[in-house]
């Protein structure tokens, strides 16, 4: 009896612990799943979230960041009558907020006007004026229209002046600081250097920003018609021409013979020796020729 409680009590005591290490083996088990959950938690979660920010960060960025495009048209046209092309074309820049530029105009030979005139136009606007010169003239003889991306040189100058405001303001801050002399001058002309590679970089960047708000067109002009000039009878001025003219004539006349007396006067220590010589060979050989006769 003594023998079966003993091996009763074996068995209870290797139940026990069986099912204390089974537990302790769960327990394990869950610990490990637990910590490879949160393992995989940091690798799929923590660690990738700053990279699928920064991904549609750039994506947000580059979505927000609208074409720059810097528009150009040049046309060449004819025009009957060049005073009524201007009135019209007056109307239309009226119409879409456009402004001119330049203006060159001059007359040929003939009496006819020809010129370039450069315009301005909002960006919006540019379709719509290109569009309407149809309805201007009907003599269109050439279009050309260019387009150019300025975007990328855009952020590119963002970029840069980014960079140089933050090296202007810590040689502020470094400006501040310094207490020695030779410090404050150099630091003084690297500022000044800074902020003059600031200034250029905002100029660059202003100069992009209005090509891309207002397109160019530039008009080359012709006029056609055939222009006949008016006589004016108060030009013509007949009398006092046929007086100046009379006048100019007498003139030279005096002239002529105030030369010639000059002449013949002035030079007549060489002239004289010269006619005796003449003179001289003249009559010997007439008279050669009466003898032989």
């Amino acid at each position: 009896m003594r023998k079966k409680s003993t091996w009763l009590g074996v068995l209870i005591l290797i139940f026990f612990l069986a099912a204390c290490s089974n537990e302790d083996s769960q327990e394990s088990t869950e610990s490990n799943e637990d910590a490879s959950t949160t393992q995989e938690s940091k690798t799929n979660g923590l660690s990738e979230t700053p990279e699928a920010e920064n991904d549609a960060a750039e994506e947000t960025q580059d979505n927000q960041t609208e074409k720059m495009m810097i528009y150009e048209a040049h046309i060449e046209l004819e025009t009957d009558d060049y005073d009524q092309f201007y009135q019209s074309l007056e109307k239309r820049m009226n119409e879409y907020d456009a402004y001119m530029v330049e203006t060159n105009i001059h007359k040929t030979e003939r009496g006819n006007r020809e010129g370039h005139l450069r315009l301005r136009v909002p960006q919006p606007n540019f379709d719509a004026l290109l569009g309407g010169f149809e309805d201007i003239t009907d003599n269109i003889k050439s279009r050309n229209i260019n387009s150019r991306d300025v975007t990328k040189d855009f952020v590119d100058l963002e970029s840069r002046l980014k960079a140089k405001e933050e090296i202007e303001a810590r040689l502020l801050s470094f400006l501040d600081e310094a207490e020695a002399t030779e410090d404050l001058i150099k630091i003084s002309q690297d500022l000044e250097r800074v902020q003059s590679e600031i200034e250029t970089i905002k100029g660059e960047m202003n100069y992009l920003s209005n090509q891309s708000d207002f397109s160019t067109i530039t008009l080359s002009i012709k006029e056609t018609k055939v222009v006949v000039p008016e006589v004016d009878q108060q030009d013509l001025n007949t009398w006092g021409k046929t007086k100046q003219a009379f006048f100019t004539s007498i003139n030279g006349i005096n002239s002529f013979f105030s030369w010639l007396a000059i002449f013949f006067i002035g030079y007549s220590p060489v002239l004289l020796p010269i006619l005796l010589i003449a003179a001289l060979f003249w009559w010997r050989r007439k008279k050669k020729a009466g003898s032989e006769s």
